[in-house]
């Protein structure tokens, strides 16, 4: 998930935050057309009406609802006579002011709508993208922003599935599955999604997160196992399945010997009272949650 500082620079062509890659058979190719609008999701409110399909009501970028932005897909950003959008062969960015004060911290997506070649059908990549506020690159994340930022599911790092390895309703679960475990952990707790102790954002947004998110790629790509051999070369399709699993297992295991101790030192306070633990001071007191998913 990328990000652009209010006030900041916004996406560039010296800080393209907001760009896309177009592949052909796994080689960048250029586009023959591209168009982009980016909408507001900073509060429910507008996630309902984009989600429920009045996107217009929510569009920021081109001001006008309804209206796109073409990209000069021609020209690269270093041609002097005209500068275009184009920072290589099948590299793009869009541009996006962000020193407006009347734009919202918080969540946005940017839609964009492109065809390989002339008379191709038009694709369609939807990207999220979030605005924080000066020196709160970290503080101004929420939790499942934290997670899409640390396992980098970007296209332009996906060359060979050339989209998305993970979908939104993913996330969710994986962030789900976490907090569950983390009650499981003895002493027993009840935390919830939108209630639980700072201390362990860590344990859930990262090690949790992430482990059942390889977790759950392991039994895809186990139920899509496929190796095959052409004449001398071996070639194997799905064949991850112990790679992601070795990978959620490290995940995991970090996970419930840190949860552990993190909840005995947790109880030891409670009956005891004030005790010298480095723990404290991770944010006692302090509940914390999702942010917006």
């Amino acid at each position: 998930m990328a990000y652009l500082v209010a006030g900041g620079p916004g996406s560039t062509a010296m800080n393209p935050v907001l760009d896309l890659y177009t592949f052909v058979n796994g080689v960048p190719q250029d586009a023959f057309a591209i168009r982009v609008q980016i909408y507001d999701i900073t509060s429910e409110e507008n996630k309902l009406e984009y989600y429920s399909g009045n996107k217009s009501s929510v569009q920021v970028f081109p001001e006008n609802p309804g209206d796109f932005f073409d990209l000069d897909v021609e020209h690269l950003t270093t041609d002097v006579a005209q500068p275009g959008h184009k920072l290589s062969v099948g590299h793009y960015f869009a541009p996006f002011d962000v020193s407006s004060d009347t734009l919202a911290l918080g969540d946005y997506i940017i839609e964009w709508r492109y065809t390989q070649t002339d008379g191709a059908p038009e694709k369609v990549y939807c990207e999220e993208f979030v605005l924080v506020k000066d020196g709160a690159i970290l503080t101004g994340l929420n939790c499942m922003q934290k997670l899409k930022l640390f396992v980098q599911d970007e296209i332009s790092k996906n060359e060979l599935l050339e989209q998305l390895e993970y979908t939104q309703q993913q996330y969710a679960l994986a962030l789900e599955l976490s907090v569950q475990r983390l009650n499981m952990v003895p002493p027993y707790s009840r935390y919830t999604t939108d209630k639980y102790p700072q201390q362990f954002e860590y344990l859930i947004c990262h090690l949790g997160g992430v482990g059942h998110l390889l977790r759950s790629t392991s039994i895809e790509q186990l139920r899509n196992q496929l190796t095959y051999t052409d004449g001398n070369i071996h070639v194997g399709l799905k064949d991850k399945h112990q790679y992601y699993l070795n990978a959620s297992n490290l995940f995991l295991q970090d996970f419930d010997q840190l949860a552990q101790k993190v909840k005995i030192q947790m109880n030891n306070d409670s009956a005891w009272g004030d005790t010298d633990s480095p723990y404290r001071a991770l944010g006692s007191g302090y509940w914390g949650g999702w942010g917006s998913i």
